[in-house]
């Protein structure tokens, strides 16, 4: 169990960089504007997690799956800056940011399960 959750650390502490650096060339300053980086992780990750479900050699094996689903792509993704960032939007922008985020990641995790299943 300790050993899973040093594994699990190590990822999100690579995954959590690469979210900052997604933070840095795609900045939010106006918190009344689109949350681009924000998006793109969420997006992302879910493209990422739906072609992890289908590789065996991951999901099989518990220090892997902790590894890169639980830490790297835990760590990238970010529910909490996502519900930050909504109740910061006005009216039908919030609506928008929450409906285009559940679709398009939604979309994604499938078009990723697609894509590495072919």
């Amino acid at each position: 169990m300790k050993r899973l959750a040093l594994v699990a650390a190590v990822g999100a502490i690579i995954g959590s960089l690469l979210r900052y650096c997604v933070g840095l060339v795609v900045p939010h300053s106006d918190v009344l504007a689109w949350p681009w980086s924000t998006f793109i992780v969420n997006v992302v990750g879910a493209f990422i997690i739906g072609a992890i479900a289908n590789v065996p050699s991951v999901m099989n094996n518990e220090q892997r799956r902790h590894f890169v689903i639980t830490g790297m792509l835990g760590g990238f993704t970010t529910f909490s800056a996502f519900a930050v960032e909504t109740i910061q939007l006005q009216g039908a922008l919030a609506f928008a940011y929450v409906a285009a985020t559940f679709f398009v990641g939604v979309c994604a995790t499938h078009l990723g399960s697609k894509v590495v299943k072919s």
